[in-house]
């Protein structure tokens, strides 16, 4: 048997662990039992005896940069420590840092890029005891030095390969979005042929973008709606619509509501129709930053301008949800700089109220080319692959050491401000909304009192409720100011 394992933090477990389920299909398809097991990291380790006492071949681990290394670190050290079980790194991390992985001595091997065939050949070696050297796309340790054998080509024909859905309770990630009671993760492609200079693709997959057929993902998804009646579907492509001809042909088949991540130049009249028609139901967009230096030093191949557009065009066609990624602290970037992306937040939400916005700690990946850039302004990289764990781009608290001009308590309160003004200008409360969009656009978040009032207001009256009381109040008052103003 075959052990693979990711650990999330708690908020991650809500998708299922779709690289293992490839991983677990392509063992299976070769004649090997698999396990599939997806922890918390709040319990992660309560599970190793059980884990050692089922005797598996080896215990792969799917390990991404940041969050949920420490976890995954101390549970193959425990590993370690009661077994001599081979233990095999995977995913973005390893592919990323592999000569620093293999140098902990919980870490056997590691897997770059994508693994179906390299898993399949490295579990036949070990099975028999056979030399690892001309196993393709792996490093290993060898007489006490790192070994790194030549790269695997990338599967061209992905239909060879899906995500096996009994390797896990399904169940627990169909979940009710939107309107909706049954929505699943789904993924249809691999990669990115865009050059974001930030982006762990660039070394991945090499810019290289590959997909699996319309006719595979058609028959897929029919069958999670004859089986598990799924009523809605998130794809998790890193750009779903790459081949927008392809991706319309897919969306129009299944008729079922979708959510999906994509770029906003890809964005004109027929585009926004097209998303109309087809049940679109939530687009993700990483628009990164409203300066435009910092956008052509990303490589994103767009500008503000074509931002705004963009957003107009949706708003036109009243696509249900947008929401765009935010990053915060990209190397070189000024406070001056950054105060033009919140203008172009509150821009965005003048345009269209309903957009939401992801806001993301810069994370210097290994290899990228903004990574060397981090380190001359100051990013010092961890000298342990657990020290990587603090470099979470999503929690609160971390600190930006490669930019002089902001800490890690302002990082949390614009992180608030935003969320709190998205809301408010989807609420439409006057008197709120104004001093938010201040806040956000100058940088001032001096004695915060709006903040806590309005949360205390949040949690005693509104829960999301547009026409409370206290909301419908605060609007008249706002009314009333403007009125007086004119």
């Amino acid at each position: 048997m075959i052990t693979l394992i990711k650990i999330n933090p708690p908020w991650g477990m809500v998708n299922p662990p779709l690289g293992l389920l490839y991983i677990g299909n392509a063992l299976k398809k070769a004649g090997h039992e698999v396990k599939v097991l997806h922890y918390s990291s709040e319990d992660a380790l309560s599970h190793v005896q059980e884990i050692v006492r089922s005797k598996p071949l080896f215990v792969g681990f799917s390990v991404f940069t940041a969050g949920g290394i420490r976890d995954t670190v101390l549970m193959c050290k425990e590993i370690k420590r009661i077994s001599k079980i081979p233990i095999v790194w995977g995913n973005a991390h390893p592919s990323l840092t592999p000569e620093q992985c293999l140098n902990e001595p919980y870490v056997d091997i590691v897997v770059f890029s994508e693994g179906e065939e390299t898993v399949v050949e490295l579990a036949k070696a070990i099975e028999k005891g056979q030399e690892l050297k001309n196993i393709r796309g792996i490093g290993y340790r060898e007489g006490g030095r790192v070994k790194i054998t030549e790269p695997r080509p990338f599967i061209q024909n992905l239909d060879q390969y899906k995500a096996d859905w009994s390797l896990i309770d399904i169940n627990k990630y169909i979940r009710p979005y939107w309107d909706l009671k049954r929505v699943l993760p789904f993924v249809t492609s691999r990669g990115c042929p865009h050059d974001c200079s930030f982006c762990y693709n660039l070394v991945f997959n090499k810019r290289r973008w590959r997909a699996h057929s319309i006719d595979f993902v058609v028959s897929e998804v029919e069958k999670l709606k004859s089986e598990y009646n799924i009523d809605g579907i998130r794809f998790w492509d890193d750009n779903f619509f790459v081949n927008k001809e392809r991706a319309f042909k897919i969306v129009e088949r299944i008729n079922l509501p979708y959510f999906a991540e994509t770029r906003i130049d890809y964005v004109d009249e027929d585009f926004a129709k097209k998303l109309k028609e087809t049940k679109c139901q939530e687009l993700l967009f990483g628009l990164e930053s409203g300066s435009n230096r910092i956008l052509k030093l990303i490589n994103k191949g767009f500008t503000v301008e074509d931002i705004l557009k963009g957003i107009k065009i949706l708003a036109k066609f009243k696509i249900p949800k947008i929401s765009g990624s935010i990053i915060i602290g990209y190397p070189t970037e000024t406070k001056s700089e950054f105060l033009q992306t919140m203008k172009m937040v509150t821009q965005l939400l003048e345009i269209n109220p309903k957009v939401e916005f992801t806001t993301g700690l810069y994370l210097p990946y290994p290899g990228v080319p903004s990574y060397e850039l981090a380190i001359k302004e100051g990013f010092n990289p961890p000298q342990e692959t657990e020290g990587w764990d603090v470099l979470d781009r999503w929690a609160y608290g971390s600190e930006v050491s490669w930019l002089d001009w902001i800490t890690a308590s302002e990082v949390n309160k614009i992180r608030k401000y935003i969320m709190v003004t998205s809301i408010l200008f989807s609420l439409n409360v006057p008197v709120f909304k104004r001093l938010a969009k201040y806040r956000l656009t100058t940088g001032n978040y001096f004695m915060d009192y709006d903040m806590r009032l309005w949360k205390w207001l949040r949690s005693k009256y509104l829960y999301g409720d547009r026409n409370s009381a206290p909301i419908k109040f605060i609007r008249t008052i706002g009314r009333a100011i403007k009125r007086l103003r004119k």
